[in-house]
């Protein structure tokens, strides 16, 4: 007796937003296949924002439903690398139902699929597609709103990255702790530590009920309680991006009359720069900022800093006057994707805090 395939026959019908996302809530409870979910912001539509070649991948539109839109994504391996089988796979891509210029590239293929082909296409398409970060104490309240909104006794941490600072070294490792939720939290406490991914199982009493996987990026992917993990991590998850898109747009003095400055401020709601050692890891964290210019104009007692983003040329200086804050001053050409990218070298590398209209935080 021939096996159905259910996820050939997902792919093959026609959908808009509510069958898709019902469609998958279907699919998981039919097949331990699991659905991975990339939340991202941009100002075109889903066909025009993705590039149909590049490197060594290529993409093909395969229909476009009201507001969902189906691609192929295929990854061509070169000669030097030690996998040569291409990569091929599919994904949706569908808009918020709110949100205006956000969107959901939603895939039911594989990890390596995922890891290899998917990702980094949208990373390559990252001056007109960009996704949010998720400070460390919003991701636990994140969780703990899942576990307790959905009726979980616990979620159970089975696989971690961690980023621990110790004095001026930041030091990544990879755990399977196999700890609960508040337990896991606690031990990135101890180890003055921040999660950078966590996958965990999603318990009732001691039932597995799903395995979950999230990253401070925003990308989740599971293989159950889709409407749990949906309502709980992605539609927040699109609500930062929303919110942060609102945040850093129209920061670049070109874009403001007079050529007016439009500062931002991260405060770290401490005296975080109380002894001038903090200066030099801050300096060392943003070298730690890729494809980009980092010049120091002064270190020590205060912090300027000028950067400039090859990526799209957003150019910024940044200041450090007082001990609560970091004063990100965008310049000519100031992007949202540059913002966002500048703010997660400062939050994976140094430290986190909350981001704030400078002008607002001094009244």
């Amino acid at each position: 007796m021939t096996r159905m395939d259910f996820t050939a026959l997902f792919y093959s019908q026609v959908h808009n937003r509510e069958t898709l996302l019902s469609g998958l809530d279907s699919l998981l409870g039919t097949e331990v296949h699991p659905v991975t979910i990339v939340p991202y912001a941009s100002e075109q539509p889903p066909a025009e924002c993705f590039e149909a070649g590049g490197r060594n991948r290529s993409l093909r539109p395969l229909g476009v439903y009201d507001d969902v839109t189906l691609f192929e994504l295929a990854f061509h391996p070169t000669k030097m690398e030690r996998e040569t089988e291409v990569v091929k796979g599919k994904f949706f891509v569908c808009e918020h139902p709110s949100f205006q210029n956000v969107f959901l590239a939603i895939t039911v293929e594989s990890a390596d699929f995922v890891r290899r082909a998917l990702l980094p296409f949208i990373e390559q398409n990252r001056s007109q597609i960009y996704l949010t970060f998720i400070r460390h104490d919003d991701l636990h309240s994140l969780l703990q709103n899942l576990r307790d909104g959905h009726g979980f006794s616990d979620l159970r941490v089975v696989r971690a990255s961690l980023i621990s600072r110790r004095g001026e070294t930041i030091i990544p490792s990879l755990s399977w702790p196999r700890l609960g939720l508040e337990g896991a939290f606690e031990y990135a406490q101890e180890q003055n530590g921040w999660f950078k991914s966590l996958t965990f199982e999603a318990l009732r009493a001691s039932k597995v009920f799903a395995a979950t996987s999230v990253y401070r990026n925003g990308v989740v992917r599971t293989d159950g309680e889709f409407d749990a993990v949906y309502g709980s991590l992605v539609l927040p998850m699109c609500q930062a991006i929303n919110e942060n898109v609102a945040l850093f747009a129209g920061r670049g003095r070109r874009e403001n009359p007079h050529l007016a400055v439009r500062p931002l401020a991260i405060d770290f709601g401490r005296d975080q720069f109380e002894d001038t050692e903090e200066n030099v890891k801050l300096i060392s964290a943003m070298r730690e900022l890729e494809n980009a210019s980092v010049s120091v104009m002064h270190g020590n007692p205060y912090v300027s800093l000028s950067v400039v983003d090859y990526f799209d040329g957003s150019t910024f200086d940044l200041w450090v006057l007082n001990p609560r804050e970091v004063i990100i001053v965008p310049q000519l050409k100031s992007s949202i994707a540059g913002i966002r990218r500048l703010i997660s070298c400062i939050f994976d590398n140094y430290a986190e805090g909350a981001i704030r209209d400078f002008h607002t935080l001094r009244q």
